[in-house]
């Protein structure tokens, strides 16, 4: 008898497309059952769909293997995405997914509902239900990969704005004279490859080191605009970048200090990512009710 309904969240990003076979919120990240990832992917949207569905196929077994009902797929897509109608409306790393109906196509694939929401929206959901923000009412997420997205939790739930943007903190403007975001100056200073400039880091590189520094110094601009703007009870970053966080955690701290308005500036809380690198999937998988 199916009586245990599964879900299976992807977190579908520039470089990687992973998910998970998620059993439930109660107990947290021990309710990932399974795992699998591949490459994305850059060539075409036929070649995407392939590669998503060969992702979601294990999992699906792997619920057969339970003896276990999957309710869905929930999606969490690095972009602007439309939750009402399926569309990503703009992927930049990913352009083959502009205004394709991405939910309708995987639907129609694998015979299960589909949601769709944005990747940070869906970390974000995560930490906050199940994660280190679960006991804040009021929560901004920032992840840190390939670029970087955020969003907003506020009573319960994502705060979406008029037009469904809201929470893009990657291209809050840092450096007016060179009227460059904060995304530009991560992608400059971190030479597209945070990975091996962490690695060169660590290895004694002193200029690595300032690199990261100084990418601190800026976030921490970005993360005072974000608080003097709508004075969160916390930040929670997440993304790869942040097992690195050690090279730039300090000077994120300082500068939001330095910037961040009182009483704010006694009581703001930066926080890392309870769940790894499973969060965007499991706030992906979180979408199916």
């Amino acid at each position: 008898m199916l009586d245990r309904h599964y879900s299976i969240g992807v977190d579908v990003g520039g470089t990687k497309i992973a998910g998970v076979l998620f059993g439930g919120e109660t107990v947290g990240k021990g309710r990932v059952l399974a795992d699998y990832a591949l490459g994305t992917p850059h060539d075409n949207f036929e070649h995407f769909l392939i590669m998503l569905a060969s992702v979601i196929d294990p999992l699906l077994e792997k619920a057969k293997k339970e003896k276990a009902k999957v309710r869905g797929v929930g999606l969490g897509v690095a972009g602007m995405v439309n939750r009402q109608n399926g569309k990503v409306l703009k992927a930049p790393n990913l352009p083959y997914l502009d205004k394709v109906d991405l939910v309708g196509r995987l639907e129609k694939k694998i015979g299960l509902p589909v949601k769709i929401d944005n990747d940070a929206s869906c970390f974000l959901r995560a930490e906050a239900r199940i994660g280190a923000g679960k006991n804040f009412q009021s929560l901004y997420g920032v992840t840190i990969g390939t670029g970087i997205g955020g969003a907003w939790w506020v009573n319960k739930n994502i705060y979406e704005g008029l037009h469904g943007v809201t929470g893009e903190p990657g291209h809050v403007i840092v450096d007016y004279k060179e009227a460059a975001d904060l995304e530009d100056i991560y992608k400059k200073l971190m030479q597209n490859n945070p990975a091996q400039l962490a690695g060169e880091a660590y290895s004694g590189d002193l200029l690595a080191e300032k690199s990261y520094e100084e990418f601190g110094r800026y976030m921490g601009i970005a993360f005072a605009n974000i608080v003097n703007l709508i004075d969160p009870e916390a930040i929670v970053i997440g993304g790869g970048v942040v097992e690195s966080s050690d090279l730039f955690f300090s000077s994120l701290k300082k500068s939001l200090n330095t910037f961040v308005l009182p009483p704010a500036n006694k009581k703001i809380r930066v926080l890392k990512s309870k769940l790894g690198r499973d969060a965007g999937a499991i706030g992906a998988a979180l979408l199916i009710s």
